[in-house]
């Protein structure tokens, strides 16, 4: 009899049992039927993604850092580069020197037409107020006829051309009887064209500027009174 029992000793042992409560188990067996232990093919967790993870992290940070040094290793020797480089001023070409000359130049003459002008406009207003009484301005020896003036003369000569004028008036000026002066007729509507008329003195009515006429052309042949008006 115990040599009947030892070979089913044996394949129980082959087969193996529950290593929890000692129960028989077949081979291949997963689980105890006794107790509901594993038996076989312990359990194994699944990989952990925690550590690939890391690994890539890691990597990303090291390729950050790696860019940002080289950027500013990069910026750095260009900022050496551009202090390490003299400045040089830019030189006005030949060209820009004679535009400026140029218009240096004409602001002068601009300045000096300006007061010119101004010069001319002050003595004429000089002239205006130092105008006599009857409206004559002075001018040297002799007296102009302002542009506003209207009013009765003495016509003493009518000659063609102005040195022949100029001549008889500043003979007339001389005797200081009468304030003489030049017009040029085709300036007023009142004369006939073509002449240099040589006036003495400016009146209001035609009454007194005939008196005058009378009176100088005692000594002027031809004097006569004259409406004088632009």
């Amino acid at each position: 009899m115990a040599v009947q029992e030892a070979p089913e000793q044996a394949e129980r042992k082959l087969d193996g049992s529950c290593p929890t409560c000692d129960a028989p188990a077949e081979r291949g067996q997963l689980v105890c039927l006794e107790c509901g232990s594993r038996i076989a093919l312990a359990y194994r967790r699944p990989p952990s993604w925690k550590l690939p993870v890391a690994i890539i992290a890691l990597v990303g940070v090291l390729a950050v850092a790696g860019s940002v040094f080289a950027y500013e290793a990069i910026d750095d020797d260009a900022k050496d580069e551009v202090a390490a480089t003299p400045l040089k001023p830019k030189q006005p070409s030949a060209g820009s020197e004679a535009a400026a000359d140029e218009k240096a130049a004409a602001d002068k003459k601009a300045a000096a037409d300006k007061k010119a002008a101004a010069d001319k406009k002050a003595a004429t207003e000089k002239l205006a107020a130092a105008a006599s009484p009857e409206g004559l301005v002075p001018k040297g020896k002799l007296y102009t006829w302002p542009r506003s003036l209207k009013a009765f003369t003495v016509v003493l000569l009518s000659a063609e051309d102005r040195p022949s004028a100029t001549s008889f008036a500043n003979a007339v000026a001389k005797r200081g009887t009468v304030k003489t002066g030049i017009i040029r007729s085709r300036d007023f509507v009142t004369l006939p064209k073509g002449f240099f008329v040589v006036f003495a003195g400016s009146y209001k009515s035609r009454a007194r500027a005939d008196r005058a006429a009378a009176r100088l052309g005692a000594r002027y042949e031809g004097a006569f009174s004259q409406l004088v008006r632009r």
